[in-house]
């Protein structure tokens, strides 16, 4: 056993020297079922200063699109006295049962536990999620198409 970690001890500086005499960033070789990976850290390190060096200095502007704008004015703000459906699973949410159709949520309608609310998708199965409150839908908080976490709000009802 002694053997083989020398072995592997004289491998890893025969790599370090080519590394270095090849100027190159990492090398990965595999003998006898034993994987030796070597990187040259400093390599590494000069190359990524040359990188920051290189980028200009002046302010580049940072310009919202139009739906980031339009997501920003109108964020929802949640109130405390409402109540909140929230998303039972992971997935992609859908605001109504197939595209174009009408969605199956609109804001100052009523709602009544139960009635379906939005469609996540989920490893590819589609999945009805119902309302678990009844009240007026005052903000929905998803949009068509994006990503949905678990516990995340839906909905907020008064």
């Amino acid at each position: 056993m002694a053997k083989k970690i020398f072995d592997e001890i004289e491998i890893i500086k025969e790599i370090s020297s080519i590394l270095k005499d090849q100027n190159l960033s990492e090398i990965e070789i595999e003998r006898e079922g034993v994987k030796i990976r070597v990187q040259n850290q400093g390599l590494q390190a000069s190359q990524a200063n040359q990188i920051i060096s290189s980028v200009p200095t002046q302010p580049i502007p940072f310009v919202n699109s139009p739906q980031q704008e339009e997501q920003n004015n109108t964020a929802p703000v949640k109130q405390e006295s409402s109540k909140y459906v929230k998303s039972p699973m992971v997935g992609t949410c859908y605001l109504s049962p197939e595209p174009g159709s009408k969605p199956f949520i609109e804001i100052g309608k009523k709602i009544n536990k139960g009635d379906p609310i939005i469609i996540i998708e989920a490893m590819k199965t589609f999945n009805t999620i119902p309302s678990t409150e009844t009240g007026i839908i005052k903000n929905i908080f998803v949009t068509e198409g994006q990503p949905i976490e678990f516990g995340e709000d839906i909905i907020e009802i008064e």
